[in-house]
């Protein structure tokens, strides 16, 4: 059985400037990781990558932004973590004609991703390069 291999990140992080540079959008996640994982292969053949793994690394680099193309899904009751970059959200508030404060959304300090409560789930993500 062949061993598989996890490449560190900072090598990741450098394939995938690379890619995104030479090819300034990518239209989803399951495509970077692809061409990532096959520049990754000519290293070494046991190296794995995860499309979630990748866009984790992604949201570390400045250069690239990230689309969420949405569908809408029924109400959110409660929403813990952010589905772009899996870290805690925030309540949104506004204030209601009576002037008071009432839940209205919900924003990701670290990714910027917002919703209201009338959710927006990302179904696919859009890699963008940018130069700083």
């Amino acid at each position: 059985m062949k061993t598989k291999k996890i490449p560190r990140e900072h090598f990741v992080i450098n394939i995938i400037k690379e890619v995104m540079s030479r090819r300034g959008v990518v239209q989803s996640q399951e495509d970077l990781c692809a061409i990532v994982l096959e520049k990754l292969r000519k290293y070494d053949k046991a190296y794995v990558l995860s499309p979630r793994r990748t866009k984790n690394i992604v949201i570390k680099i400045p250069n690239i932004e990230i689309k969420a193309k949405t569908k809408r899904i029924p109400r959110i009751s409660k929403l813990e973590t952010c589905p772009i970059c899996d870290k805690k959200v925030s309540k949104i508030y506004g204030k209601n004609l009576l002037n008071k404060k009432i839940h209205i959304g919900y924003v990701c300090k670290r990714c910027g991703y917002t919703t209201d409560l009338e959710a927006f789930m990302p179904m696919k993500y859009i890699f963008i390069w940018r130069r700083l």
